[in-house]
C-alpha cells in the first residue's frame, strides 16, 4: 500500500499518529504541511515523495510544537532548495525549539527530562512568514486559516477542497486519551473551532485523528468543544479549595482519572490546567492572589 493517500486530485496525506498533510503543485512537486515528530516521519514524507514521483518544493509548519515539526531539519538538510513557511508568532519556536521546554519549565532552563524530542526538536530556519491569509508557493495559491488557541500563531491551510487543520481539533480517540485537549489560550481555542464549523471544505485533515468529511465535522468539532468545557468543570470544581496550580492540576488529574507517565506529559497536562485556569480568570470564575504559602488559585467571588 503506498504511504501516500490521496484525499481530492491536488491533496494528500501520510496517515499516522500525526497526520502529514500534501499539496501538490502541479509540476510533480509538493508542498509539506507538517514533517511529524523526528527524522523519522521525515523520511517518511520523502520515501512517500518519492514513490510518489514528486519532489518536495517547501514546508508549511501550522504550528511549532515537536510532533508537528520534528522532520524538517531532516527533509531540509536532505532536499535542497526546500523553503520553510510559519506564522510571526510560531517562527521563533520554530527555529530555536529550546523555547518549548523552557515555557514549559517556567521560563527556566529546563531540565533534562523536558529536553527530549518529545518537546524539542532540531531548529531550523524559517525562510517566509506567513502574515495574511494567503500566501503562494511554487504557483499555488493556499488559504491560511488562522487557528490559534492551541498554540500561539497556529493556522490550518486550505485547498482544493481540503482544511489540513493540524490542532484546531482532533479526533474521538485522541479526546478520549487525554482527557484536557491541550490548549495555549482556551477562549482562542473555542474560537476556532466556531472558526472552523463555518468553513465549507469536503474534507478536513486533523493532526491527530481521522480525516473528516464535512458531513461529520459538526459532530467532530462539538465532540472537542464538550471536551473542552469538561475539562473546564473540572478546573472550577479543582477550585473549591484554595490550591497552587500544581495543586490543582493533582485535583483535576484524579477527578478525569488520567494516568500520566512521563515528565514530558506532566508538564504539557500542567500547562493545559493553567490555560484553563486563565481562561476561568477572564470569566470571574477564578482568582489568583499571592499568601504566605505563594501564589494561590481560588473560585471566583
Amino acid at each position: 500500500m503506498p504511504l501516500l493517500h490521496q484525499i481530492t486530485p491536488h491533496t494528500a496525506y501520510v496517515p499516522g499518529a500525526n497526520n502529514l498533510g500534501v499539496i501538490l503543485t502541479g509540476d510533480d512537486g509538493a508542498i509539506a504541511v507538517d514533517t511529524g515528530l523526528d527524522k523519522d516521519t521525515g523520511r517518511m514524507v520523502r520515501r512517500a515523495l518519492d514513490e510518489a514521483g514528486l519532489q518536495l518544493r517547501a514546508i508549511i509548519s501550522t504550528h511549532h510544537h515537536a510532533d508537528h515539526i520534528g522532520g524538517n531539519e531532516y527533509l531540509v538538510r536532505n532536499l535542497p532548495g526546500v523553503a520553510v513557511y510559519a506564522t510571526r508568532l510560531e517562527a521563533p519556536f520554530i527555529e530555536n525549539p529550546r523555547l518549548e521546554p523552557i515555557y514549559l519549565a517556567l521560563g527556566a532552563s529546563p531540565p533534562a527530562a523536558l529536553q527530549t524530542k518529545w518537546l524539542m526538536a532540531k531548529g531550523v530556519s524559517v525562510h517566509h512568514i506567513l502574515d495574511g491569509d494567503a500566501v503562494e508557493i511554487a504557483g499555488v495559491r493556499l488559504e491560511i486559516v488562522a487557528l490559534p488557541g492551541h498554540s500561539l500563531g497556529q493556522i490550518g491551510v486550505a485547498f482544493d477542497g481540503v482544511c489540513f487543520a493540524a490542532d484546531g481539533f482532533f479526533g474521538s480517540e485522541v479526546l478520549a486519551k487525554h482527557g484536557i485537549p491541550y490548549a495555549h489560550d482556551v477562549a482562542a481555542q473555542i474560537a476556532s473551532l466556531e472558526r472552523l464549523a463555518t468553513r465549507d471544505e469536503r474534507f478536513f485533515l486533523p493532526g491527530h485523528g481521522e480525516l473528516t468529511p464535512r458531513s461529520n465535522l459538526e459532530a467532530a468539532l462539538r465532540a472537542n468543544r464538550h471536551a473542552i468545557e469538561r475539562a473546564s468543570r473540572a478546573v472550577r470544581d479543582a477550585l473549591a479549595e484554595p490550591g497552587d496550580t500544581l495543586a490543582i492540576a493533582r485535583r483535576v488529574q484524579k477527578t478525569l482519572g488520567l494516568t500520566i507517565t512521563g515528565l514530558p506529559q506532566y508538564a504539557i497536562f500542567v500547562s493545559a490546567v493553567a490555560a484553563h485556569l486563565s481562561y476561568l480568570e477572564t470569566q470571574g470564575a477564578a482568582r489568583l492572589i499571592l499568601t504566605d504559602e505563594g501564589a494561590v488559585w481560588r473560585g471566583g467571588s
